[in-house]
């Protein structure tokens, strides 16, 4: 294959799910040797983590706007501007958001670029008319549609009419590693100030589809079991910065803790946008992984959890029942069965025989996915692209990874 020019076009610089998939898929594929560039919005600052490729930010301003839809209308502005003097610079372009996607839009009305790809990770709840508009016009205007998973496949093709392919995500499970021995998890939780407490973990910040708000009941009950015992369980929710307004359920969020009289900074500590070293180095110190989304795309933190040897309790809905075995790599519950998810957090404390086997599961789970094969998967994709193959048939060009 012959090499390509790729532009990767992302809306972020914090480490959300598909800002992470637009770095590695990057460098995947700049390690087949292509050429790489990501370009993304930026309010200051530079990437959660080093980037090994070219990439460049595009500076959005730091004001305060009258609502979501000014800010979205404003950031699709600033990102089809800076584009249009670089439409003609790569071979593929291709989004990873909706903002991004709608620039490419716009490109492709002046005449700027004569098609692009985009990956829908999942489908929102927004009820912001711009977020809504934004994301609907880049599930079915955009050429050339990729999807991470079997089941957005089959939801955009019964809700939108929209054939994708599917390219799963990776891990990568260099970056990614269990700790060594129990002393090296617990120098890490001395790290972060938990030395002592048995640590349960989410990634993904406070929002309604990460179901955050049954994750804290959930803690709650458990909590109180392991007091009992004399023993302290803290709850970390790391990352999550986001451009979409969660405030009210945020809101619902605090005063819940509060009613529950759980204290921020003492039960729960929520450290905001991380550095993927602090990520990685709380995975190693976590005790349980607890992720009850209601939707998800794929679940990259999932997968980076069972890379790192975390015992992960998730949601049994699809996509994650794509790659999760109840029982065998990860146990898997109702995402509304707050007790449920307790009784399996102190289970998982009781026999740690069950967090062993589930955590040595994972890992080998997470063993199946590299940024290797979605990167190959990608430049098949491209090459279909260009030779105007992409997209015309949902079997012909369906790169799955069983």
């Amino acid at each position: 294959m012959k090499s390509l020019d790729v532009a990767l076009l992302t809306y972020s610089t914090r480490p959300r799910g598909g800002v992470v998939h637009t770095l590695c898929l990057a460098e995947g594929l700049a390690l087949l040797g292509h050429s790489v560039r990501v370009y993304s919005l930026s309010s200051g600052g530079n990437f959660f983590r080093d980037v090994s490729v070219p990439h460049t930010l595009i500076p959005c301003p730091k004001k305060e706007y009258a609502g979501m839809d000014e800010k979205i209308g404003d950031y699709i502005n600033i990102y089809t501007e800076y584009l249009s003097s670089h439409a003609d610079a790569h071979d593929i372009f291709h989004a990873e958001d909706c903002i991004s996607a709608n620039a490419l839009l716009n490109l492709r009305e002046r005449g700027l670029i004569g098609s692009f790809a985009r990956t829908v990770h999942h489908i929102d709840d927004f009820t912001s008319e711009a977020l809504i508009e934004c994301q609907l016009k880049s599930i079915v205007e955009p050429d050339h549609v990729i999807t991470v998973s079997s089941a957005w496949e089959r939801e955009l093709l019964s809700s939108y009419s929209v054939r994708s392919t599917v390219i799963r995500n990776g891990v990568d499970t260099r970056r990614f590693r269990p700790p060594a021995d129990e002393g090296e998890k617990e120098a890490y939780k001395e790290r972060f100030s938990l030395g002592g407490s048995r640590v349960m973990l989410s990634i993904g910040g406070i929002e309604p589809r990460k179901n955050t708000i049954t994750s804290l009941k959930a803690f709650h009950e458990a909590k109180a079991h392991f007091q009992k015992k004399g023993e302290r369980l803290v709850w970390v929710i790391g990352g999550g910065e986001t451009l979409f307004d969660y405030r009210a359920y945020r809101e619902e969020f605090f005063s819940g803790a509060e009613r529950l009289g759980l204290s921020v900074g003492k039960d729960i500590f929520i450290p905001g946008s991380l550095s993927e070293d602090a990520v990685r180095g709380l995975y190693r110190a976590a005790d349980v992984f607890v992720f009850p989304s209601v939707r998800e795309g794929w679940g990259l933190v999932v997968l980076e959890a069972l890379a790192s040897g975390v015992p992960v309790i998730a949601s049994g809905i699809e996509p994650m029942t794509e790659y999760l075995r109840d029982g065998e790599n990860s146990l898997l519950v109702s995402p509304m069965d707050s007790s449920r998810i307790a009784s399996l957090i102190i289970g998982l404390a009781d026999d740690e025989g069950l967090g062993r086997r589930l955590a040595l599961r994972g890992r080998e789970t997470a063993e199946e996915y590299g940024w290797e094969n979605a990167a190959r998967g990608h430049a098949a994709f491209y090459a279909g692209m260009l030779n105007g193959a992409a997209g015309t048939s949902e079997k012909e060009t369906s790169v799955v990874r069983r």
